[in-house]
């Protein structure tokens, strides 16, 4: 892939701040977007945010609200789950999570 230096680096400071690698991310995204779910991205932002299609800012934006606490509550009024944390928050979570039992 050929990217501009800049986006490369915001992109390292970002996996580094969220413990996770620059290619969890790509493939994070690929995934997403190869998903048959991807048409529930533009009929219904809402669901698709609850399957983690969407980022909470992109939720927020797309559906018109003021904020993550309107997020919230649209969610529990249309009865949706929250979304489950991204692939790699959940394996860098245990991952830390085994560090410690180890130390412990």
């Amino acid at each position: 892939m050929n990217l501009p230096e800049n986006l490369v680096a915001k992109v390292r400071t970002y996996a580094a701040q969220n413990r996770t690698t620059m290619t969890a991310i790509v493939r994070e995204h690929f995934e997403a977007i190869t998903e048959p779910d991807s048409d529930v991205l533009e009929e219904d932002p809402l669901l698709a945010y609850s399957k983690g299609l969407l980022s909470r800012q992109q939720a927020v934006l797309a559906l018109g609200l003021r904020d993550y606490a309107d997020l919230l509550v649209a969610l529990g009024d249309a009865d949706l789950p929250m979304p489950l944390a991204p692939a790699h928050e959940i394996e860098n979570q245990s991952a830390t999570f085994a560090r410690l039992w180890r130390m412990g």
